[in-house]
């Protein structure tokens, strides 16, 4: 009688843990990996289809605006990262009309410099200047939810980026955004691009011509270009009223 009582309570203690195993594992079958794992983010979830296609800078914007054209042609929507140097309030007209599109805007800073080795103040400086740009372009609130550091570099010379997450962290953004694609050759970057991969780009003319070739064929071959947010099951950015103010003595 004790030896069954041992035999069923261990025979409990088999189904508890093969329960316990296969919930994790159907966790694990259901959730994957998305790509944010980690605070530094170069790609989605692999086992997605989906993929997300930016552009940087605005330097020649006039490039931007073909590239939004081109993007609702094929009926699809990609994410902005301009510098705060390059939002400019004549063009408000034109940003407006890319949020009302569906597409982006991420933060590529206020100037194109590299924020490694940086103080905390002068990059939560950088930070705060870029959205109070952008809300005065747009005349109402935008919420930036995602930042790309000029370069891809936010470690210090030791090769930590602890402080500068800490500064990202405290203006709302939970990841810093790279990328795993970045060539502009369509014959090189459209065998690179996996499910999940986030394509670099920037607002010129070689980069336009190469998404003339490279959106289509990357609609046959089954990918679904998104934006960021759309990439990570995110909603929209929020937006609102009341524009952002940047004050330094709030952000010590």
């Amino acid at each position: 009688m004790k030896k069954t009582r041992i035999f069923r309570t261990l025979a409990l203690g088999l189904m508890l843990a093969a329960t316990l195993l296969s919930v994790g594992f159907a966790d694990a079958e259901t959730n994957g990996e998305t790509g944010l794992e980690r605070f530094i983010v170069n790609h989605g979830s692999r086992s997605s289809p989906k993929i997300a296609i930016t552009m940087d800078d605005m330097f020649e914007r006039e490039w931007a605006w073909k590239t939004a054209e081109l993007c609702k042609r094929y009926g699809i929507r990609i994410t902005y990262f301009p510098i705060g140097a390059n939002l400019f309030e004549q063009d408000g007209d034109a940003w407006r009309q890319l949020v009302a599109d569906g597409f982006e805007i991420g933060s590529h800073s206020q100037w194109h410099e590299g924020f490694h080795d940086l103080e905390s103040s002068v990059a939560m400086g950088r930070l705060g200047h870029f959205q109070e740009q952008l809300d005065r372009v747009l005349g109402y609130h935008y919420q930036v939810r995602w930042f790309r550091p000029p370069f891809g570099n936010l470690a210090d010379k030791n090769g930590s980026y602890e402080a500068m997450r800490r500064v990202l962290l405290r203006f709302g953004y939970e990841h810093s955004l790279l990328w795993d694609v970045s060539q502009t050759d369509p014959a090189e970057a459209f065998p690179r691009v996996k499910n999940g991969s986030i394509l670099l780009f920037h607002a010129r003319r070689k980069d336009y011509e190469c998404l003339e070739i490279l959106i289509p064929q990357l609609l046959d071959a089954g990918f679904e270009p998104v934006t960021v947010s759309q990439l990570f099951g995110y909603p929209d950015p929020e937006i609102s009223e009341e524009c952002f103010v940047y004050d330094y003595k709030n952000y010590r």
